[in-house]
C-alpha cells in the first residue's frame, strides 16, 4: 500500500477494506465517493481536514455542521458496522461518541470530542489508564439484543487453533497453543455476568472530551469485563517487548492498577491477554507477517510472567 503518510487516504481505506472483505466490497467501494458526496451535501457538512483513523473497519473525515465539530465515518455495511451502530446508540454518548445521523449504505455522522487529544499523548500512563477505566465503567451496560457474544467469537478463534498452528509449520512452542486452547475453553464456560464490551480497547482509541475521555471506534461484544481489561494490558506490544524486564514490570503495573480500579480478577485478565495474544500472533503468521507473529508471541510470554 506504500507509505501511509503519502498514500491517498481513500486509496488506503479501499485497500484495507479489500483485504478484509474481498471481492464483495468492490461494488460498495466503487460507489463510495458518491456516498461521501451525498452525506456531505445531505447533512450540510464542511470538511475541515484530511481523513484519519483509517483501517479495514472504517475511515473518519473531520467536518463541521454549522458551528459544531462532527465526524463523517464511512464503513463497509456489514455485521461489524451493525453491531457498532447498535452499541453506540445504546451508549448514547455516555463513554463513547454519539451517532447523530446514519445511512444504511455505510455512512454515519458522529459527534467530535473536544479537544480530541489521544490518551496515548498522556505522559503519565497510570493517569491514562485511570481515564480509560472511567470510560469502561460507563460502557459496561446491559447489552442490547443482537450483538455477537464473546463466547461465539472465542469458538471461532479457538476451535481450530492447533490445526492453524500446524498449517503454518509450528513457528513457536506447541505448549503455548495447548495452553491458549485450554484457556479459551475454560474461560468461555466460566465468565462473569455479561455486559456490553468495547471489544477492542487500546489507549489510541480513547480521546479527551473536556476533562473526561470517550471511546471512538468499538468492536462490541457481549461478555465479561475482564476481556476488555486484557486488551489494555497488552496495548502497545512493540514497546512492551523491547526489554523483557521493563515490559514485564510495565504490564504488572497495568494489571495491578486496572484490576483494582475495575474490580476484575487479575487471573482472568492475564489469561485473556495471553490467549488472545497467541491467537493474534497465529493470525499474523497465517497472513505471512512473521515479525507480527513473533511480536505477539513475545507478548504472550510476558503475560505468563505476571503475578495474579
Amino acid at each position: 500500500m506504500g507509505d501511509p503518510t503519502t498514500t491517498d487516504p481513500l486509496e488506503r481505506f479501499e485497500a484495507a477494506v479489500r483485504g478484509r472483505v474481498g471481492a464483495d466490497a468492490e461494488d460498495w467501494l466503487a460507489a463510495l465517493p458518491d456516498l461521501i458526496s451525498w452525506a456531505t451535501a445531505t447533512w450540510d457538512l464542511h470538511v475541515t481536514a484530511v481523513a484519519n483513523r483509517i483501517d479495514a473497519f472504517g475511515m473518519s473525515i473531520p467536518a463541521r455542521r454549522d458551528s459544531e465539530r462532527v465526524t463523517l465515518r464511512v464503513a463497509f455495511p456489514d455485521a461489524s458496522l451493525a453491531d457498532e451502530t447498535t452499541a453506540l446508540e445504546a451508549w448514547d454518548g455516555n463513554g463513547a461518541v454519539r451517532v447523530l445521523e446514519t445511512d444504511p449504505r455505510g455512512a454515519q455522522l458522529r459527534s467530535a470530542p473536544t479537544p480530541g487529544t489521544s490518551l496515548t499523548l498522556e505522559r503519565n500512563e497510570m493517569r491514562a489508564l485511570r481515564l480509560a477505566a472511567d470510560v469502561l465503567r460507563s460502557l459496561w451496560i446491559a447489552a442490547p439484543a443482537g450483538i455477537q457474544t464473546l463466547a461465539a467469537e472465542v469458538r471461532t478463534w479457538g476451535d481450530s487453533l492447533l490445526e492453524r498452528y500446524e498449517s503454518v509449520h509450528a513457528p513457536f512452542e506447541e505448549h503455548m497453543i495447548r495452553d491458549a486452547e485450554a484457556m479459551f475453553r475454560s474461560f468461555v464456560a466460566t465468565q462473569a455476568a455479561p455486559v456490553l464490551l468495547h471489544g477492542d480497547v487500546r489507549l489510541d482509541g480513547f480521546v479527551l472530551d473536556g476533562e473526561r475521555a470517550v471511546a471512538l471506534d468499538a468492536k462490541p461484544l457481549v461478555g465479561e469485563p475482564a476481556f476488555d481489561v486484557a486488551s489494555l494490558l497488552r496495548d502497545g506490544p512493540a514497546a512492551l517487548v523491547r526489554d523483557t524486564a521493563a515490559g514485564t514490570a510495565r504490564m504488572q503495573g497495568r494489571l495491578d492498577q486496572l484490576t483494582d480500579l475495575l474490580d476484575v480478577r487479575a487471573g482472568r485478565v492475564r489469561g485473556w491477554a495471553f490467549a488472545v495474544s497467541v491467537d493474534i500472533g497465529l493470525f499474523a503468521y497465517e497472513s505471512g507477517d512473521m515479525d507480527g507473529g513473533d511480536l505477539m508471541l513475545e507478548v504472550a510470554r510476558l503475560c505468563q510472567l505476571l503475578k495474579a
